[in-house]
């Protein structure tokens, strides 16, 4: 294992959203290129540290929102002889909502600049450049990437990325597939500038 200071390396396929920490995209390794190769990345420690602040905060922002449409629902229409609510009630509704969302949106953001200021990331070697012949870029697509507090906001209103998969051929003849790389021409061309590498 080496240890990384974040700016030391290129993260190749990172999670693009913070809802991706919920999804099976935590399950796939994060590859990262260093001056010396291609590293695999201790995600597991990385999602324990931040997963459950994150579910947390997408908590908070869910049950705001849900709050906050019944307030202007109560507002809207107050009393019936079924709810018993007044505009008041709605009013108090709309502020509690409110407030629920602009904390789970404030924190989000802290969260998002300690994720980018992580220091002492570790990676194990994956191969190294002298043992790279090739990197072809394959399976490129379009993925949302919306990163909204709200899902529904992040439906309604997409921001499309492309992402694809690093076929790397090694010189004794073995493929290595690097998922889910964003930018991944762009990337690849930033990486064999940076590390000044001169394979095809």
């Amino acid at each position: 294992m080496r240890k990384f200071n974040y700016n030391e390396i290129v993260v190749l396929n990172p999670l693009q959203t913070r809802y991706q920490m919920m999804s099976s995209r935590v399950f796939i390794p994060l590859y990262a290129a260093a001056n010396d190769g291609i590293y695999r990345m201790n995600r597991r420690k990385f999602v324990t540290k931040y997963g459950p602040k994150t579910i947390g905060m997408y908590m908070l922002g869910a049950f705001g929102a849900l709050i906050l449409l019944i307030g202007i629902g109560i507002v809207a229409y107050p009393f019936t002889s079924t709810t018993g609510m007044t505009s008041a009630d709605g009013l108090i509704a709309i502020v509690i909502g409110g407030l629920m969302l602009y904390f789970a949106r404030k924190n989000a953001n802290k969260l998002n600049q300690r994720i980018s200021e992580e220091k002492g990331m570790e990676g194990e070697i994956v191969v190294p450049w002298s043992q790279v012949k090739t990197i072809t870029v394959m399976n490129v697509r379009q993925e949302n990437v919306a990163n909204r507090p709200s899902l529904v906001l992040n439906t309604v209103a997409p921001t499309y990325k492309e992402i694809g998969d690093w076929h790397v051929l090694t010189t004794d003849g073995n493929d290595i597939i690097i998922p889910n790389v964003d930018d991944p021409y762009n990337k690849l061309n930033y990486v064999k500038n940076r590390f000044n590498l001169n394979f095809s």
